[in-house]
């Protein structure tokens, strides 16, 4: 029998590679960057899944005053703090950390999203049909704009989760660390209607539109066409759910439908300290206006 010592922890993965000669078989690796946690065995090092994060609160001051009345929230009520019932899909409640909503788009897609700013205006329209006041944008690379610059840099540290609440990344950053945005285990991704696109049949291929490179960076002509184009003739770069990568490296038609992904771009608790300036109430009714306030809210100082 060969004892192991505790785990050993490493700014990055880079670090840690360095270091496998001298790590026996079993010993657990914990990396800063990506806030994972790995095993060392025969071939390399393995991932090990995590599950939902529990946060450190510190405990709330002493008080006399009663809290007033909760009303019975549908559970969509409740993951966005909402006050009044909201009809949606199951959802469960906000953890109270912050973090970022990922959701897919209703039904599979081809390549022809109407352009980023028509992918952006369906997450924002299906995120309000389902009772999420979230800034979305859809997760696809743009003529101008790489993917992982999609969510504001103050909010880029924040964990990943699902409608549900669960930890799909430990931060959005480490999505990007060059492991194809590895999930630890099989990806629990739900539709805005509530669906798992893993299982249900909605989306025969498991399949995730993206155009990225690994790093983040915008794939050059395999967008297709800045996702304006369902040609056979034009390809896109998407990664398949099954083999537990949000970017790995395949080529495709633009004539395939597959999986469109949407994420939060702002963090409920910002969004809320500019709901302070600017009420979400009114709805957005086009494309142009909800590009229009993307850009405004992102131009202001959070």
């Amino acid at each position: 029998m060969k004892i192991v010592p505790g785990a050993v922890t490493f700014q990055n993965t880079e670090a840690m590679t360095k270091m496998s000669a001298l790590s026996p078989v079993g010993t657990i690796a914990y990396i800063i960057e990506e806030e994972a946690l790995l095993v060392r065995v025969n071939k390399g090092w393995q991932y090990i899944a995590l599950g939902s994060l529990l946060p450190i609160v510190s405990p709330a001051p002493p008080t006399t005053i009663a809290p007033p009345p909760r009303p019975d929230l549908q559970a969509s009520s409740l993951l966005n703090n909402a006050s009044q019932f909201v009809e949606g899909p199951n959802f469960t409640m906000s953890p109270q950390y912050e973090t970022l909503r990922l959701a897919a788009l209703n039904e599979p897609y081809t390549g022809d999203l109407q352009g980023n700013r028509g992918a952006d205006f369906a997450c924002y329209r299906q995120a309000r049909r389902a009772g999420l006041l979230g800034t979305f944008k859809a997760l696809l690379t743009a003529r101008v704009q790489n993917l992982d610059a999609i969510v504001r840099p103050a909010d880029r540290e924040l964990p990943v989760v699902n409608t549900k609440g669960d930890v799909l990344f430990n931060s959005f950053k480490g999505i990007f660390n060059g492991q194809g945005g590895f999930f630890s285990q099989a990806p629990r991704i739900y539709s805005f209607n509530g669906k798992n696109v893993l299982t249900d049949l909605t989306w025969p291929q498991k399949i995730v539109w993206h155009g990225s490179l690994p790093n983040g960076e915008r794939a050059m002509d395999t967008y297709c066409d800045a996702w304006q184009e369902s040609s056979p003739d034009k390809v896109g770069l998407a990664s398949s759910l099954l083999g537990n990568k949000l970017l790995d490296q395949e080529r495709y038609s633009c004539d395939n439908r597959f999986v469109v992904l949407c994420i939060e771009a702002l963090s409920q608790d910002r969004r809320r300290k500019r709901d302070l300036r600017q009420s979400d109430e009114n709805e957005i009714t086009s494309v142009e206006d909800y590009e229009n306030h993307l850009e405004e809210i992102f131009s202001i100082p959070h």
